[in-house]
């Protein structure tokens, strides 16, 4: 049993459902997803719950599913049916990342420029990262392109300490490169490290964690909540790496306070949003671009570049700037494509309507 506020409800929440508890609707927040099932928690518990025909047909993209942290209106006509999620209420936050392209240049299909949502109404993103092979400041760049266009607030967890003995060096050139972001070096096995982290606990605040398999988010979580809540895989010998167990999105309510949010390892950081959000990844470059002596500058051969004098005197990482230029290309693809996609969304739907006025004319 749970009240509302423990999950994250408040009177904006409250406001925007008045509309669907006048038709005796009630409000859920997505727990669990799978294939074609989910599981919603209300103020009775935790349910499954099926999606309304309405609502899976008025879904152009994946985008428009539901996912993990959203808050839903649910219906149960009577007490042996099934609950039914009628709507999605709209999400204060989205972190999501580009869908995989399965359809190449078949703009119109899920898959070529779609939104894979990986959790909703998130307040805070704790960006898991192990202080082994696992740790890149290319990856952690593309996590954080992500992150940034998602309205939620970014932590920087460096898990297994333990295994690194220049850890502090590794939080010192992280802090460097995003002074505005938190960056906390922990070890989640050995609980040393975690007291930091529940300063960012509370009720009604929703974390999510992601990273890379085998970082540790499954110990992590176990470690705040000072339970065994999810299963944890061997230690490869290998590579001492944990093995992945975490094989859906899953959302956990502490007792203490707090929503916690599970995904899958990512394989595949694919960005997805705006090319603004690299502003909030790449300040020092953006800072450099407005100093060159050209607005449309490139950096290569251009007389009265600023980005090039950082690179010579060392100020600046080429690898950085390459970096930046790569996900840069990734962004402006997609969004190209999700455009072509909308134009042809849009041809059909007048078609669709053409369609329908002759037939309704004859």
């Amino acid at each position: 049993m749970y009240r509302l506020h423990e999950l994250g409800w408040n009177d904006a929440w409250e406001s925007a459902f008045q509309p669907y508890r006048e038709k005796g609707f009630i409000p859920a927040r997505l727990s669990r997803e799978m294939k074609n099932s989910y599981f919603v928690i209300s103020e009775t518990g935790e349910v499954s719950a099926k999606l309304s025909d309405l609502l899976w047909k008025a879904a152009k993209s994946r985008g428009m599913l539901p996912a993990v942290g959203d808050w839903v209106a649910v219906l149960q006509k009577h007490a042996t049916d099934p609950y039914v999620i009628m709507d999605i209420l709209p999400r204060k936050s989205c972190f999501s990342r580009k869908a995989k392209n399965t359809f190449g240049r078949n703009y119109y299909k899920p898959g070529s420029s779609d939104e894979q949502v990986i959790s909703a109404n998130v307040d805070i993103v704790f960006l898991v990262v192990a202080l082994d092979a696992d740790f890149k400041l290319r990856k952690i760049e593309r996590y954080l392109a992500i992150i940034s266009e998602s309205d939620a607030n970014a932590v920087i967890i460096l898990n297994k300490a333990d295994v690194c003995e220049d850890y502090e060096d590794k939080v010192e050139e992280v802090k460097l490169l995003y002074p505005h972001i938190p960056v906390h070096a922990v070890s989640a096995i050995d609980d040393w490290g975690i007291e930091g982290i529940h300063s960012y606990l509370a009720p009604g605040v929703t974390i999510s964690f992601i990273g890379s398999s085998g970082v540790g988010k499954s110990t992590l979580i176990n470690a705040i909540a000072g339970d065994d809540v999810f299963t944890v895989g061997e230690i490869r010998q290998a590579d001492g790496r944990g093995r992945h167990t975490t094989a859906r999105r899953e959302m956990l309510v502490l007792p203490k306070g707090g929503v916690l949010i599970d995904n899958p390892g990512l394989r595949d950081i694919k960005v997805f949003g705006s090319e603004d959000s690299l502003e909030a990844v790449f300040p020092d470059i953006i800072k450099l671009e407005k100093q060159c002596r050209f607005s449309d500058c490139q950096h290569e051969s251009e007389p009265g570049c600023a980005v090039k004098v950082a690179i010579e005197s060392g100020l600046l990482d080429e690898e950085r700037l390459s970096s930046f230029r790569k996900l840069h290309r990734e962004l402006n693809g997609v969004n190209k494509r999700r455009e072509q996609r909308q134009k042809y969304m849009d041809v059909l739907s007048y078609k669709e309507k053409r369609r329908g006025y002759y037939e309704n004319q004859g």
